[in-house]
């Protein structure tokens, strides 16, 4: 259900200062800094802002309250917002992603530009704890988020390269390559365990283990263990055009799971990365069809040892899809679909008893000649309907709130953001 009483309470258009064209400023990613009213927001004029939410608490009578045993009584409103800090990189074209934690000493925001770089931005000292440079032949970074012992970085990159790298030694751990060498588009990380190893007859065991949720390929999101780099969970959308296709006549590339494949790096740091190098000339020819594919550019999810578990999943082919982790009969899609369009039925593919496939088969919209005649007229002449409350373009974010309702937030690349309960 879509909720329609989402208010803006304020708007920060402190960016504006940055504009260098007519076209205006694109916001490329927004994170809280933990623990505090201040967001950090970057932007494709290559700058970084650090904006303060200015909160004030009244009662329920809008006089400003003046006891602590009022506090039941007052409700809070945004009365504005400032600037605390602002960073100009443009000299390294556009901000693409950023990270922010905290640490026993320091507060690191993190940021990754278009030129290939991660830069660090320590926000209680004007020093830069550590800076990072991606390879060029890896191709220009498109995510990046922060492991959960916050001493390393994990970034993905337009030719679907996964690096780790190490924040206390500041050098490049490990490399993989997405099998699909599609560009990866979002990145998550957590440590815990997976559902079908709660019960302790996987080889994985019932301890957590560090997992990376990814999208990558070709509308897919996937879950790797990054101790093993072995893929645990897949989540795939098929193209409509093998809809009613058996699962046994499908190819091999819609019932396989995908992988991660390690890459050598050189011992010396200068020296470029042979095997990525070599294959920088075939993805010049291929780059065309990958970025036609529907791609998955957003998502969120809940894991852990009790509760629903469960991934929420966007894209650029618009839709919402809930995917449950212990059965392919609980997933659904809850937006997206086209008005007279038949539900979707999603599926599990067999890859063993340690790792899990499930499959969404999007059933096209019947045209008029596949209509049954006794249903075409009415059909025809229905009259005024209702508009659909779906994303009319690419889905480009996913997130929870729980106050002061549950429910879902979804942001569009038209400007659009609905919250869902």
């Amino acid at each position: 259900q879509e909720c329609t009483i989402l208010k803006n309470s304020f708007t920060y258009s402190g960016h504006q200062i940055d504009r260098q064209s007519a076209s205006g400023v694109k916001i490329n990613d927004v994170c809280v800094i933990e623990n505090s009213h201040s967001v950090a927001t970057c932007s494709n004029s290559g700058a970084v802002h650090i904006w303060r939410v200015d909160v004030s608490s009244t009662g329920k009578n809008g006089m400003c309250a003046e006891s602590e045993s009022r506090q039941a009584n007052e409700s809070y409103r945004v009365s504005g917002a400032s600037m605390i800090r602002r960073i100009d990189y443009r000299k390294e074209g556009e901000i693409i992603a950023l990270s922010h934690f905290n640490t026993g000493s320091s507060s690191v925001l993190a940021f990754a530009t278009e030129k290939g770089n991660i830069h660090s931005w320590d926000l209680r000292c004007a020093a830069e704890p550590f800076r990072f440079e991606i390879r060029p032949e890896l191709g220009y970074l498109t995510t990046l988020s922060t492991l959960f012992d916050r001493n390393c970085f994990i970034c993905g990159t337009s030719r679907g390269y996964l690096n780790l790298l190490d924040i206390r030694y500041q050098m490049s751990v490990k490399i993989w390559r997405h099998s699909s060498h599609s560009p990866i588009s979002r990145l998550a990380t957590c440590y815990t365990t997976l559902p079908q190893d709660k019960d302790g007859k996987t080889e994985f065991g019932t301890e957590p283990r560090p997992y990376i949720f990814m999208g990558c390929g070709k509308n897919e999101a996937s879950v790797f263990d990054l101790s093993t780099a072995s893929c645990r969970q897949c989540f795939r959308v098929l193209d409509s055009d093998l809809c009613y296709i058996d699962q046994s006549a499908l190819p091999s590339e819609c019932i396989s799971m995908p992988e991660l494949n390690a890459i050598p790096m050189p011992r010396n740091p200068d020296r470029p990365i042979a095997s990525a190098a070599s294959s920088a000339s075939n993805y010049l020819f291929d780059n065309n069809n990958i970025q036609r594919d529907p791609k998955i550019a957003s998502l969120m999810g809940r894991l852990g040892m009790s509760g629903h578990q469960f991934l929420i999943t966007g894209g650029t082919d618009r839709c919402l899809r809930y995917w449950d982790f212990s059965s392919s009969s609980k997933c659904y899609t809850f937006s997206g679909s086209i008005r007279d369009q038949p539900l979707p039925f999603y599926q599990k593919v067999d890859v063993g008893s340690s790792n899990q496939l499930f499959i969404c088969r999007q059933v096209p919209v019947p045209s008029v000649g596949e209509v049954e005649s006794a249903k075409l007229p009415w059909k025809l002449q229905r009259g005024l309907i209702r508009p659909e409350n779906n994303h009319m373009d690419s889905i480009l974010d996913v997130k929870s709130v729980e106050f002061p309702t549950k429910g879902l937030l979804s942001c569009s690349n038209d400007g659009m953001i609905k919250l869902w309960r």
